[in-house]
Order: structure tokens, then C-alpha cells, then sequence
């Protein structure tokens, strides 16, 4: 199983992604596939893989890029040890869906949700492209959305009226508000999943 939905050429950061939809099909449908973002110790610079459960080991993506349109964004326990995760739902085209797992307290996560927060509702629904890289410091990832032209970090916009960074929560809580004003609904699909598990 591999993810080929984006070939951008590492050193040609500023290149423009393909158009979502266009990508070679993954023959993913349904159910919604998993993949890490992560330095897993196996896989050197790479850091998006999904898991052989066979053989017990990391599969590195073909590309470590992504265009997708985004269906959901929230914090689950997951693993052994329960460590809390973020997770996005997201939506391939015609690459079908996946869900993507980061651990929530790293510095990828937060910088992935300031800026998905910096954008507009608007925006939020439209395709993004998600760069990942290496980061120079051990087990850092970085992440870019391109949007309009431009690679966005939104860590400098996501901050207090003192300037300081906003808590990883509060961040996750702005974007699953301008997700629900997006897609014109009350409740995004976790909530929903949720909600009538405790009415179950």
C-alpha cells in the first residue's frame, strides 16, 4: 500500500501542487485508511508511513506530500499507552479517504493547527496541500499547507494578546469552529459519532 497523491520534488519547495482530484488512484475506498506522520526510527528522513500490521514494521509513503480537502479535525487516546492523538479525516478525491495520526503534544501538530487556524472558513474547505518534511533536530517533523500561492506556518499568527502562543487546545477548538461554520453544520462527524454512542 502506497500514497502517491502528491510527487513534489523536495528542493522546489515553492512549486505548485497538482489540482486535488487529478492524483494517481491509490485504490483506497472504504474504510477510511490509516497513515502516521511521525520520525519513526526505521525510516530516516521520512515521515509519513502507514503500518504493516503483518510483519510489525513501518511502509514510508511514496510521497510525503498530500492534497486533500478536510472532513475532520479532533484529540483521541489511542495505543498502549493511550497517548492523545491528533487525528484528521480527510478526503483524497479519487485516492479515496484517510486518516491522519500525529501525536498532539509535538511541534508538528501544533504547527499544523496554527495554520489551518490562520485560515478563513473559506479556505478550510477548499483542497490544501500539506507538505511534510525532516526537521533538523531529532524526531521533529515540519508541516506546510500551501494556500494561495504561499507555504503557510501560522505559529506567528496563532498568538495571545500578550503574544504568546496559543495552548494546543485552544487552537483545536478555533478549528473545529471554522470547520463547523465551513461546512454549515452543528456538529462536525466525531461529535456526531460521540453523541450517539452515549445515547446508545
Amino acid at each position: 500500500m502506497t500514497i502517491t497523491n502528491v510527487n513534489t520534488n523536495s528542493r522546489d519547495i515553492a512549486s505548485t501542487p497538482k489540482p486535488w482530484g487529478v492524483a494517481t488512484a491509490l485504490g483506497w475506498r472504504h474504510p477510511r485508511q490509516v497513515a502516521y506522520i511521525n520520525r519513526h526510527p526505521q525510516l530516516q528522513g521520512r515521515c509519513l508511513y502507514t503500518w504493516d500490521h503483518t510483519e510489525n514494521t513501518p511502509v514510508p509513503t511514496e510521497s510525503q506530500d498530500l492534497i486533500f480537502i478536510l472532513e475532520d479535525i479532533y484529540v483521541e487516546q489511542r495505543g498502549q499507552f493511550q497517548a492523545h492523538k491528533l487525528i484528521l479525516d480527510v478526503d483524497l478525491g479519487i485516492d479515496g479517504k484517510l486518516r491522519l495520526i500525529v501525536g498532539f503534544s509535538t511541534a508538528c501538530a501544533t504547527t499544523l493547527m496554527a495554520s489551518l487556524a490562520a485560515l478563513s472558513p473559506a479556505l478550510l474547505r477548499e483542497p490544501l496541500s500539506l507538505r511534510l518534511r525532516a526537521g533538523s533536530s531529532q524526531g521533529v517533523v515540519l508541516p506546510a499547507i500551501y494556500v494561495e500561492g504561499d507555504w503557510i506556518d501560522g505559529r506567528p499568527l496563532t498568538r495571545d494578546g500578550n503574544g504568546k502562543p496559543l495552548p494546543p487546545v485552544d487552537l483545536l477548538t478555533e478549528i473545529q469552529t471554522l470547520l463547523r461554520h465551513a461546512m454549515g453544520v452543528e456538529m462536525l462527524p466525531h461529535q456526531i459519532r460521540k453523541a450517539k454512542s452515549e445515547v446508545a
